[in-house]
């Protein structure tokens, strides 16, 4: 695990969704709370903590309804719609655990750590991989004859 701890910065709880670091995507955001998070974001360094809702029927869901382990992201882009939600485009920087809510009333603020990409040196893994490199350039083989 990683030691790059960080505070006070906006988490937003999806539902139904996870991101993972290097995605991008749109997502529509339409809770009140979770619309303050990503103005506080806008107004800073556009830097939000994507954590996901245990139950995503859950309207207004309390620390202990989101999982610990999310990705921290940066906002690309957010416009308002006509229905009052706003849609933003967002890529995913680097996983992150919450390690503290610093503030829970308009919205979270929380305090996190960052996480490294774990890269084992597993060797069936590896095996496994070359297993199928095998069998991948064999079935090129077979088409071109």
């Amino acid at each position: 695990m990683g030691t790059d701890k960080h505070t006070d910065i906006p988490l937003l709880p999806l539902r139904g969704v996870v991101v993972y670091p290097s995605m991008v995507m749109h997502l529509d955001v339409g809770r009140e709370k979770s619309i303050k998070a990503l103005e506080d974001a806008m107004m800073k360094d556009h830097h939000i903590l994507l954590a996901t809702q245990k139950e995503t029927s859950l309207d207004e869901p309390t620390k202990d309804d989101l999982y610990q382990t999310g990705t921290v992201a940066e906002i690309k882009q957010m416009v308002k719609l006509p229905n009052g939600t706003r849609r933003i485009l967002i890529e995913g920087l680097h996983r992150a655990e919450v390690q503290a809510f610093n503030k829970e009333d308009d919205f979270f603020i929380v305090e996190y750590e960052s996480l490294d990409d774990e890269q084992g040196e597993n060797l069936e893994q590896q095996a496994m991989m070359r297993m199928l490199i095998n069998d991948f350039m064999n079935s090129l083989k077979y088409q071109r004859s």
